[in-house]
């Protein structure tokens, strides 16, 4: 069974956390991380409130933001990735857009594969929209 819970104050720091991984393995410059970090913290402390903690078979397994009509982040465990936690999720956000980074080939593809279209490139971002 999966279910959402809306993040609160303490969950700042897991968001943080999830947000960061999704993020910093595509940065190789330092300071360019840096910057990062900083960014996504300040972003975390003021929109943490548009987050959902995912929450499976009794334990949080994940999260996802959704910022205006943008899912801005949709990140699962590593270890309770492909069992269609992140497909069910997807399939009940109402969203137009996602953001995804352009060399994260991988959740491009996850998104293709569920109804996403590229619509727009933006220096290292692309931007996906939901198939009508």
């Amino acid at each position: 069974m999966i279910w959402k819970v809306k993040a609160k104050k303490w969950d700042r720091l897991l968001l943080l956390d999830y947000k960061l991984k999704v993020i910093l393995p595509y940065i190789n410059n330092e300071e360019e991380k840096l910057k990062a970090i900083l960014f996504v913290n300040n972003y975390i402390k003021d929109n943490y409130n548009k987050g959902y903690i995912i929450w499976y078979n009794f334990k949080k397994v994940g999260a996802y933001i959704i910022d205006n009509e943008y899912l801005d982040l949709l990140y699962i465990e590593a270890k309770e990735r492909n069992k269609g936690i992140g497909r069910k999720v997807l399939k009940k956000l109402d969203v137009k857009y996602i953001k995804v980074r352009a060399q994260n080939k991988k959740a491009i593809k996850f998104y293709e594969n569920n109804g996403f279209q590229k619509a727009q490139v933006r220096q290292d971002m692309i931007i996906l929209r939901k198939v009508v």
